[in-house]
């Protein structure tokens, strides 16, 4: 049966809408660029007037840097409706100011017209062409204007949510997840390639420091510095410098200690995002830093606070639950919990169950949910032997377990629900690894491993310089082997062609090829070998895995370990008696 043209016609175009629609959003997703916020500390200024002495002055270029070097962890924050809306006002504060300028020139230039002497006609048709381009700018001076009220008008919803729900929060109200909208994520992102009907939510940002260094602090300049930090002229310095985040503290002093005031603003807009305070120590600048870079990480990631649910399981585990969150802690499951938007430390422990934690970063949204299965604690050891005898120390996730001699083979280590890293230490220093997983976590099972210590790195090394000498000889092998390949060949077609009548010549030709080919592969299975012993070299780092030893094994590990103490008492009696 033939298929109509206009079916298979219709079948490739609906092809080419996905491919093409597959290129876009592959487009979208993977070539986006990554969107950097840089952070930036001036030097602090004392609030005492009386003269201030070389020390205090160093303290107080110190005490920024380590305050960025706190901060210089990667941290990614989103910004909020209005430091978007600031940012868009900021342009068109900056084009009108240009549109100003050509104004301010344009009229000048026309006031200069009565001046150069020009014939009434002449004068007409220039005043009517300056006339023109000044009437040009103020038509783009009133459409700037209207589009930042547009702006405002646009923005004015989103500024209300954001209030609204901050409010809502620290009041204790129950708030919705933000996502939950009309629109699907699909549908937001075909609208984004939609000319003129951008999607306006949030993007991340990473936080860079200035210059990518935490010693480099920011300093507007002499004859800008001493004006506020709102002012045209240092909002200027500040954003040509491309930083969107400035760090400013004042520092107080009696003595050896010294009280200190942070507070971060953000450009454009100088918006106060937050402040933090501490006292201490001008010898500990350090201890400072770190409390100051705490209490400002929540305002840098997000001046947003972020709800916080749970969900427990098992049953069992719910009624005696703790969760803690940094150093907070909080008994039972509440409805819900608000913190501040940044890295936070979760923990929950139950009586009966292994505890469970985790850090995360909650950014980027407002509510999360966090589920967490506890296991059932299964406290109880297992006896842990080496297959090779080896007098040293067992060591598991970090622990001492015990040593191991001729008269005590075994070693007991505590089991609970996680599998085991360890290492044994042999008395000469040397060590081997090993790893005990989950199923052999038997209470009172008997374990063994293969242990087998010895300088792994000086072994790898040996294996490494013999696969490559290995390697050596088979490229030197080559040269000949394809020197007399190639006089073979000839030899053989010129006397194929009866171009040539010594049939010996091509004879010992073709000889000498067979015997360097042969030595070539002779020294291919050499490299090959000696490859395959450099690859098992460097597995040897990898932990060893355990395994289970059977119960006969166990029976007659017993019965040597009996028989051992006697032979030794055996030996002592007969050496006494000689």
């Amino acid at each position: 049966m033939q298929v109509p043209k206009t079916k298979i016609f219709s079948f490739f175009s609906k092809f080419s809408f996905l491919f093409l629609l597959t290129v876009f959003l592959c487009a979208k997703g993977f070539c986006a660029d990554s969107v950097t916020w840089t952070l930036a500390a001036e030097k602090f200024t004392y609030t005492q007037k009386n003269s201030i002495s070389p020390a205090a002055e160093a303290a107080a270029k110190t005490l920024p840097s380590l305050l960025l070097e706190q901060l210089a962890d990667n941290l990614s924050r989103m910004p909020g409706a209005q430091e978007q809306l600031d940012r868009k006002l900021y342009d068109f504060q900056k084009e009108r100011l240009s549109l100003f300028l050509q104004l301010s020139k344009e009229v000048q230039a026309r006031d200069a017209l009565m001046l150069n002497g020009y014939s009434k006609r002449e004068f007409e048709s220039k005043i009517k062409e300056s006339d023109k381009k000044i009437l040009e700018i103020r038509k783009k001076i009133d459409k700037n204007l209207a589009s930042a009220e547009e702006e405002k008008k646009k923005y004015a919803p989103r500024l209300e949510q954001e209030q609204n729900r901050t409010r809502r929060i620290q009041e204790g109200d129950v708030v919705d997840e933000d996502n939950d909208r009309d629109e699907s994520k699909f549908i937001q992102m075909l609208r984004d390639f939609v000319p003129g009907n951008k999607n306006e939510e949030p993007v991340i940002e990473n936080v860079v420091l200035y210059k990518n260094d935490f010693s480099q602090l920011f300093d507007a300049g002499s004859e800008t510095s001493g004006k506020s930090y709102g002012s045209y002229d240092f909002e200027k310095a500040v954003i040509d410098a491309g930083i969107k985040g400035l760090i400013t503290g004042t520092i107080t002093m009696y003595g050896e200690y010294i009280f200190v005031s942070s507070q971060l603003y953000i450009y454009p807009g100088a918006q106060a995002a937050g402040s933090a305070s501490e006292v201490g120590k001008t010898s500990d600048l350090k201890a400072l830093a770190v409390s100051l870079a705490r209490q400002l990480t929540p305002k840098i990631a997000d001046s947003m606070p972020v709800e916080l649910t749970f969900d427990i399981q098992p049953e069992e585990a719910v009624g005696e639950v703790i969760i803690t969150i940094d150093d907070v802690v909080h008994k039972g499951i509440p409805e819900r919990l608000i913190v501040p938007s940044g890295v936070h430390t979760v923990m929950f422990s139950s009586k009966g169950f292994a505890d469970a934690s985790t850090s995360y970063s909650f950014t980027a949204s407002r509510k999360f949910h966090i589920e967490a299965t506890l296991k059932e604690e299964h406290d109880g050891s297992i006896n842990v032997r080496l297959k090779k005898m080896f007098k040293g120390n067992i060591y598991g996730n970090g622990n001492f377990y015990g040593s191991v001699d001729e008269e005590n083979r075994f070693v007991s280590i505590k089991i609970n629900n996680n599998p085991i890293l360890g290492r044994f230490i042999s008395e000469d220093g040397s060590s081997a690894d090993f790893f005990i997983p989950v199923n052999l976590l038997e209470n009172d099972a008997y374990i063994g491993i293969n242990a087998n210590p010895f300088d792994r790195s000086a072994y790898i090394e040996k294996r490494r310089r013999w696969m490559y000498t290995s390697y050596s000889v088979l490229i030197v092998a080559l040269m000949p082997t394809f020197y007399t390949y190639g006089n073979a060949f000839q030899q053989r077609s010129a006397y194929n062609n009866r171009l040539s009548d010594d049939y010996d010549e091509a004879k010992r030709w073709q000889t000498a090829s067979y015997i360097t080919a042969g030595v070539s592969v002779g020294c291919a299975c050499f490299f090959v070998y000696e490859l395959i012993r450099y690859l098992k070299a460097a597995n040897t780092v990898l932990p060893q895995k355990a395994r289970k030893i059977s119960e006969k094994e166990v029976r007659k590990i017993e019965k040597s370990r009996q028989t051992v103490p006697e032979e030794i008492e055996s030996l002592q009696v007969e050496e006494g008696i000689e």
